[in-house]
């Protein structure tokens, strides 16, 4: 009994052609579907997406406020005064979003606006937030205060450069703050000579913070180890001015009691523990 095979027909050239095409159209419509959706700020001014940016950054939207004004500073109708405005909000997104990464930008951005902008109206501001990156980036009292020094260079310059910036008093404030921590570092190196018997180093140091910081918020400490310094040293005179000083500036220091002992005891043991 013979059996029969059922073969498939065979497609002509034409039906390929067809298949081909068929199996073409489709990719086709397969890309489109896959393509970005257009850009929903074409049709927008450079003023328009500048206000949608400055929008997001009162949200605190600030990586998308970026984003954004990007849009904006690469249209041909942005004028340069649009165009100083967008490099200085673009500066103010990488400071107000934190970090030390966006700190050393918003840092870079300030200053080439300081550079390309020197007589902006805004130009007072964008000095008053440099200042404030490197404030934010100062060390520690214990450590390097490079930052700390730079950022007080940068406030002082906001009186100097712009005497009638309505930052004036606000970087008074911050530039207290760096010679407060300025300070601070003078005085433990001076404590830590103290601690090793290094009194003439401690001598040096204590004097520097009174001098370059006569408004540090913890002068009694500094008149106390002074004063203990130069008894050690057997300079009991000037020892005592600054033990007096601790009593008259600041009755009510916690220092107050031991300086008052150790202007009462007798020469040898004025020094006392430490």
């Amino acid at each position: 009994m013979r059996r029969h095979h059922i073969t498939a027909p065979r497609l002509g050239l034409a039906a390929i052609l067809l298949l081909v095409a068929a199996l073409t159209a489709l990719s086709g419509c397969a890309q489109k579907v896959a393509r970005a959706p257009k850009d929903k700020y074409a049709g927008l001014t450079a003023q328009q997406i500048y206000d949608i940016a400055v929008k997001r950054m009162e949200k605190k939207s600030y990586t998308s406020a970026r984003d954004v004004m990007q849009k904006a500073l690469g249209r041909t109708d942005a004028t340069p005064e649009l165009i100083a405005k967008i490099h200085l909000v673009l500066a103010d997104a990488y400071f107000y979003d934190g970090g030390l990464l966006n700190l050393a930008e918003a840092l870079s951005r300030y200053t080439n606006f300081l550079t390309f902008y020197p007589n902006h109206d805004r130009a007072d501001y964008a000095q008053y937030q440099l200042g404030l990156c490197y404030l934010k980036q100062a060390a520690n009292p214990d450590r390097d205060q490079t930052q700390t020094r730079k950022a007080l260079a940068e406030l002082t310059k906001v009186e100097s450069l712009y005497p009638g910036s309505e930052y004036v008093g606000e970087a008074h404030q911050s530039a207290d703050e760096a010679r407060e921590i300025l300070a601070e570092h003078s005085f433990r190196i001076g404590a830590f000579y103290y601690r090793r018997d290094s009194y003439p180093g401690a001598v040096e140091r204590f004097r520097d913070v009174l001098e370059s910081h006569p408004h540090y918020s913890r002068k009694d400490r500094v008149y106390l180890l002074l004063g203990k310094s130069l008894l050690a040293l057997d300079k009991r005179d000037e020892g005592q001015v600054y033990l007096e000083k601790l009593l008259a500036e600041f009755p009510q220091s916690k220092h107050a009691g031991e300086a008052r002992a150790l202007l009462e005891r007798p020469v040898q043991t004025a020094v006392g523990s430490r």
